[in-house]
């Protein structure tokens, strides 16, 4: 989905370029806006959602659904979502700042930092005096999700995020330091306790003193319970089985610099705003901080034609500044174009929700008001599963019941070879199924992603094992021979 969305705003950058436009907002593209967010909310089952546009130094709000169905809450500019990966970039900032004030430089080892911390390549162990901070913000360390995302223990304890970190001890990466970009979240939790080292300070209390209060952000939070006593913390949902449900998920607070910050568009307005250059009113400090953290990696090969910065993934001019977020019950999309002078935020507090709705909305921001809402991949799989689950259940009884009919018929006759291979072939794919569930994570798959997932193996597992006693119990009936009684 990450390559078709970029190639979608390159696209979208070519043709809007060819003609200028005038970005006040009309109240047919207001209404077209709206309409295209209460689509979304009604086909995705996703509660609630709200958008921030920046287009030529104007803000505009938008939301649908609630921020909590069960209270009625509606969502609104001032509802706080998990921004999800979207933090990034807030920690990414964080530390390019720590490097303004001239307490540590991006290039210095991680081992300057975190002296026990130790990793090893294929067994080995690798230098960790050659491995920089800066692996670390581009994702070229060789810590990636396809390896080390499931380590990310769950907990809330003021220390969770040295405990995060301590679990990379002694793990084999994935590729050697340096060598390519692989996007891995739990790099930024190394970013975080550097913070921690540095500073002398907590992350929390970092990031909430040094970056949010001087940027003016009063509505980005790291701690929970702060968000939730505001009274805007929105419900977390998850959809599966066609219904969505809320969802609590697990507390992953070493987690938090990669992915747990909290915000709401009015405050992500302002952020785009400082990122676009458009708000003056910051510490002169971050400037030079906002502009490295917008300098992709180009000594490694970029990805889907994007390279990685300090939590933003950029093309090779700039023109292109954006960042996807996904935790188990929110879904989050920001894109900046800065030389259209246009930025786009979409938070929900749901995981079914299509992002890329982004692009339509700037469509309409272009003045291209027909814009339709487009399932996500997330929820397609999840009807498909669905469909899946209730199907092969039902073919499951179906079989068995047919299998034991067969049984009682039969019960004297004898079965063919083919029958006897047919249904160990069967009864083995039986086994390969079953091996493989109990093979898989389920601690993180359950919180991550949709249940039918459990459900569709465990119906097809169930399925082949019906359809095995269906082929044994199909007995060989030999054909009775009648002996012709003899004329008198």
């Amino acid at each position: 989905m990450k390559k078709t969305l970029v190639s979608m705003i390159t696209v979208l950058l070519l043709f809007s370029g060819l003609s200028q436009r005038s970005y006040a907002m009309s109240d047919a593209q207001a209404e077209a806006i709206q309409s295209l967010l209460d689509d979304a909310t009604r086909i995705s089952g996703v509660p609630g959602l709200s958008v921030a546009i920046l287009a030529n130094e104007k803000e505009y709000y938008y939301s649908s659904g609630y921020a909590d169905l069960k209270k009625g809450i509606p969502a609104s500019e001032n509802t706080l979502y998990e921004l999800a990966s979207v933090s990034k970039a807030f920690t990414g900032i964080g530390i390019l700042l720590l490097e303004e004030q001239g307490r540590l430089s991006m290039t210095d080892s991680i081992h300057d930092y975190l002296p026990w911390l130790t990793l090893k390549y294929q067994g080995k162990p690798v230098d960790m005096q050659s491995l920089t901070l800066n692996n670390f913000l581009h994702h070229t360390s060789g810590l990636t999700n396809n390896r080390h995302a499931q380590l990310i223990p769950q907990g809330n304890t003021p220390d969770m995020l040295q405990k995060t970190v301590e679990v990379l001890v002694d793990t084999d990466l994935s590729f050697l330091p340096g060598k390519q970009y692989t996007y891995g979240t739990i790099n930024y939790d190394v970013l975080g306790l550097v913070i921690e080292q540095v500073s002398g300070q907590s992350y929390e209390s970092f990031m909430s003193e040094q970056v949010f209060q001087p940027l003016g952000l009063n509505q980005t939070f790291v701690y929970k319970e702060d968000a939730m006593a505001t009274g805007q913390l929105a419900q977390g949902y998850r959809s599966s089985f066609f219904k969505t449900t809320p969802y609590n998920a697990p507390d992953y607070s070493g987690n938090k610099p990669a992915g747990y910050i909290i915000s709401s568009t009015k405050d992500m307005a302002r952020w785009m705003g400082i990122q676009m250059g458009i708000v003056k009113d910051i510490p002169e400090i971050f400037h030079t901080a906002i502009q490295k953290s917008h300098q992709g990696d180009r000594s490694v090969l970029a990805v889907d034609t994007m390279y990685y910065a300090a939590g933003w993934m950029v093309n090779t001019d700039q023109t292109i500044i954006e960042h996807s977020g996904e935790n188990p019950s929110f879904r989050t999309q920001v894109v900046l174009l800065p030389n259209e002078q246009t930025a786009i935020c979409l938070l929900a507090n749901g995981a079914n929700i299509n992002t890329s709705m982004v692009l339509k909305i700037k469509d309409i921001v272009d003045g291209n008001l027909s814009q339709t809402y487009e399932i996500s991949s997330a929820q397609l799989m999840d009807i498909l599963l669905s469909i899946a689950t209730i199907t092969c259940c039902l073919l499951t009884v179906l079989f068995f019941v047919l299998g034991f009919r067969r049984r009682k018929l039969n019960k004297k006759q004898q079965i063919t070879k083919k029958r006897k291979i047919a249904s160990f072939i069967l009864l083995l794919v039986t086994a390969a199924l079953s091996i493989t569930g109990f093979a898989l994570e389920w601690s993180i798959i359950l919180v991550w992603e949709t249940y039918s997932i459990l459900t569709a193996l465990i119906s097809v597992t169930l399925l082949t094992a019906s359809l095995a006693w269906l082929v044994y119990s199909g007995r060989y009936s030999r054909p009775l021979k009648y002996t012709l009684p003899l004329s008198t």
